[in-house]
């Protein structure tokens, strides 16, 4: 690991072009200087105004206070779970590996490896047609990912398509868990981590507040396998309350015709997956074992041409929905930078952004805890 105060990550690194954006985060293509191995480089920007120059008060001051709480939190809570996957999980085929960390006044940067694969529902549209065997081996992939992460006291707590990328173009590539923003850790994370989510892949518990712990992710990985094999989610509504009430009551249906077409197997998995008491979910480790998700019960018969063209549609909607979220959040921080200078990580970072002074009170115990364990 890099050496704290003494190395920048331009030292070591160049920096080419953004691959994503998010509120506190920006995420560039790297290129390491020393043999040019690419890689993915996630700068997390802390939170805050300064030292007091240009500190604002009066009217929105009690709101922005909250909101750099909240980023402050949001931030080290990934430091922290990428400082546990480090030590316990990598490497490892199917969670995304961490290759150094580097930290300046104003923020956090993990160089990662580069998953050039694409997200898990783009690599699927792509193909002419998939199978139940096709959607097994997904399942089985991210159940091993999750199944190590669990195994350290890892909850991921925002499994959905996005955060599931393959590590190359190869039809054999793996497919790896990224993005542990949100991931919590038994008496570690932030209960402020709790509140953010993506609600159509949450479980009951935690859209209650009732209880964070690894049967979340298996309740997300059970929407995934429905959306594979279907074409559409299972809790769909017009309004977010009537969402909310399916998804605490676990109304959802494999009554449409296409579902004739799908093995018993998999759907007593979904009804295991996504039963509304945590406690029967089947394990991570009981997945790798069950005879779907090992292949043996799954069909190599392609998924009937209808659930193909809804799951691409699908896709199309997800891709253009997340596209125009992101162009509102863009466009709203923008404006705002004008009078509080938060949530920078969402704009192209400058050289002298990167060198900014902008302190977090301590991230500089938290690297060094980072080189002690290196």
């Amino acid at each position: 690991m890099s050496e704290y105060g003494r190395r920048a990550v331009s030292d070591d690194y160049q920096l080419g072009q953004v691959l994503g954006t998010g509120g506190f985060s920006v995420v560039r293509i790297g290129v390491r200087k020393e043999d040019r191995l690419q890689v993915a480089i996630k700068t997390l920007k802390k939170y805050g105004y300064g030292t007091g120059k240009g500190k604002r008060k009066g009217k929105g001051h009690a709101g922005s206070e909250a909101r750099m709480w909240q980023a402050e939190a949001l931030v080290t809570n990934e430091i922290l779970v990428m400082m546990r996957i480090v030590d316990y999980v990598s490497p490892h085929p199917n969670i995304i590996h961490l290759l150094d960390v580097y930290e300046d006044d104003d923020a956090v940067h993990l160089v990662l490896e580069l998953c050039r694969g694409g997200e898990l529902f783009d690599r699927i549209v792509e193909q002419e047609r998939y199978s139940e065997r096709d959607a097994a081996t997904v399942v089985g992939q991210i159940a091993a990912g999750l199944a190590a992460l669990h195994h350290c006291g890892i909850v991921h707590r925002d499994l959905k398509p996005e955060n599931c990328l393959y590590a190359d173009p190869h039809p054999e590539a793996p497919l790896k868990i990224m993005d542990f923003g949100l991931s919590h850790i038994h008496n570690v994370t932030n209960a402020v981590v709790g509140v953010f989510g993506s609600m159509d892949y949450m479980a009951p518990e935690q859209l209650n507040m009732s209880g964070t712990m690894p049967a979340n992710d298996r309740w997300s990985l059970g929407v995934i396998l429905y959306i594979l094999l279907c074409g559409y989610p299972p809790f769909r509504a017009k309004t977010t309350r009537d969402k909310q009430r399916r998804i605490l009551t676990g109304a959802y249906s494999m009554e449409e015709e296409s579902w004739g077409c799908i093995s018993l197997e998999a759907k007593e998995l979904i009804r295991g997956l996504l039963s509304v008491d945590p406690f029967v979910r089947p394990s991570a480790a009981e997945l790798l074992s069950h005879p779907w998700v090992s292949g043996e019960s799954a069909t190599r018969e392609l998924i009937h041409e209808a659930v193909f063209i809804r799951f691409q549609a699908f896709n199309a909607r997800r891709k253009f929905r997340a596209a125009a979220y992101a162009s509102i959040v863009r466009t709203k921080f923008q404006l705002r930078t004008k009078y509080l200078k938060e949530l920078i990580g969402d704009c192209i970072l400058t050289a002298h952004q990167m060198d900014g002074p902008l302190p977090l009170k301590n991230f500089s115990t938290f690297c060094a805890q980072w080189t002690c364990r290196a």
